[in-house]
């Protein structure tokens, strides 16, 4: 991760702010962060800053995943080791993760994520802040984000075991029951604001809970699919044609916000929202941050030599 990390974090830092121009632009080339903080980013340690101060803010995700990676043999050797242990030690931090997010919420009188704005576009004023504080105090934290990937461990054990056991398929009746159960939770937690609005205790349930409600929802999906009874939807997931653009996906999504601000930053007239506007934004982005991803992941691999661990190159 690191090396194409840092070589588009110097680039955003020098080369971006050449990019574009115009009376918005100096609004869009906010770099100064970046030469006060780069080693925060470094160090993957970025999402314990406010994202105003980070260096590309949208890097918070890289440090959360990082943190999670090293405190995983924690887990998965209890679990392996002592299985009583292990799972105890995941209730532990699934209790922690939930309380974190719930106090947090109501201490602060947080919102519920960030997909309800439609239902206080009328109170921006008062919305934009709070949904800045829940970016600061919840949204990049990993102590409330380790929820999700506790799940993913779990799963992972799981699957492991039944490998260990050659454990049977399951019967239809289960497989209906779990995509149902899977399906109702996770479209409640991505689509269940819609048209709410929460009172302070329910928008600290929905906070502490909908995380790993819709990681449990996916795993669900991964499960059926990893012990082959996933039928169209793992022939789908598993579509040879996707692959190339799966090694695409981290630069990505390095690159897209440098994407999105170089051409909004350099807009000199007034935009009319229509479908129209957004269509051809939307096709001229991917394409864009789909050039600029394949550029850094081809170079990346030339340059670093694309060597497997057995010294061959791929």
């Amino acid at each position: 991760l690191t090396p194409v990390y840092m070589i588009v974090l110097a680039f955003f830092t020098t080369v971006s702010p050449f990019l574009g121009s115009g009376p918005l632009w100096p609004d869009y080339t906010v770099i100064q962060a970046c030469k006060d903080s780069w080693w925060w980013n470094l160090l993957y340690i970025n999402n314990f800053q406010n994202q105003a101060d980070e260096c590309m803010g949208w890097a918070w995700y890289l440090a959360n995943d990082m943190q999670f990676y090293i405190i995983s043999p924690l887990f998965l050797i209890t679990l392996y080791r002592w299985p009583k242990i292990g799972y105890s030690l995941l209730g532990l931090f699934f209790s922690i993760t939930f309380t974190a997010n719930f106090a947090i919420t109501y201490e602060y009188d947080l919102v519920a994520g960030m997909g309800n704005i439609v239902e206080y576009a009328q109170d921006l004023q008062t919305y934009l802040p709070k949904l800045m504080d829940f970016s600061n105090k919840i949204y990049i934290k990993p102590y409330t984000r380790v929820g999700a990937y506790l799940v993913g461990l779990l799963l992972a054990y799981i699957i492991y075991k039944r490998k260990q056991n050659n454990s049977g398929k399951l019967n239809t009746i289960t497989l209906w029951i779990g995509w149902l159960l899977a399906s109702g939770i996770a479209l409640a937690c991505q689509f269940g604001l819609y048209h709410q609005k929460l009172s302070t205790m329910e928008t600290s349930f929905y906070n502490a809970l909908s995380r790993i409600g819709f990681s449990l929802g996916l795993g669900w999906v991964i499960f059926v699919c990893v012990i082959g009874q996933g039928d169209a939807v793992n022939s789908i997931l598993s579509w040879k044609a996707l692959i190339p653009l799966s090694r695409l996906t981290y630069c990505a999504y390095l690159v897209h916000p440098i994407v999105q601000s170089t051409y909004f930053g350099s807009i000199r007239r007034l935009i009319e929202f229509n479908h129209i506007n957004v269509d051809d934004s939307t096709v001229v982005g991917q394409t864009s941050r789909g050039d600029q991803a394949y550029d850094k992941h081809s170079k990346s691999h030339r340059n670093m030599g694309a060597q497997t661990p057995s010294g061959g190159s791929r």
